[in-house]
């Protein structure tokens, strides 16, 4: 099916990054002083694959060089100018948990996992945390685990 000629839509990533059992927040510094919590992240660039803006973006917005592990989730967004986002989680490690904040934010934090609720989350971002809840990583692991591992024997 064709895309609709008017219709404007982003790629975006974002990183759930975790360092000695935390997860990173970050809270974003936007014009209507909502100041959401969110996950690093944000736009590719022309020509950009998932995995280096994802790295660009973390180093930006936290100075932080991450281990990207897997993909862990999706979320959408449809933005007040029309656009609409669609984005792709990934699940990450920092070696370090001093982060350098970029002007798109105005704070952050590393939280434990009982302390979630207690952040107000961008409600695109809960939204795919509650579809995350749903997903049976241990079933697709456990079903492309036998074909990872035939892909590696053929590159050895």
């Amino acid at each position: 099916m064709e895309q609709n000629a008017k219709a404007l839509m982003g790629m975006s990533v974002k990183a759930m990054i975790f360092h000695d059992g935390r997860l990173l927040l970050l809270q974003k510094n936007d014009a209507e002083e909502l100041h959401h919590w969110e996950f690093p992240g944000g736009g590719l660039g022309l020509k950009e694959d998932f995995l280096t803006g994802l790295r660009r973006e973390v180093l930006e917005e936290t100075g932080l060089d991450i281990h990207i592990l897997a993909p862990a989730g999706v979320w959408s967004y449809e933005k007040k100018n029309g656009q609409f986002l669609n984005g792709l989680i990934f699940a990450a490690a920092a070696h370090t948990d001093i982060v350098r904040l970029s002007e798109e934010h105005v704070d952050y934090r590393w939280i434990l996992p009982q302390e979630v609720p207690n952040y107000r989350l961008h409600g695109s971002l809960w939204r795919s945390l509650l579809q995350m809840k749903d997903f049976d990583y241990s079933k697709s692991q456990h079903l492309l685990d036998e074909f990872l591992a035939a892909c590696r024997r053929e590159n050895e």
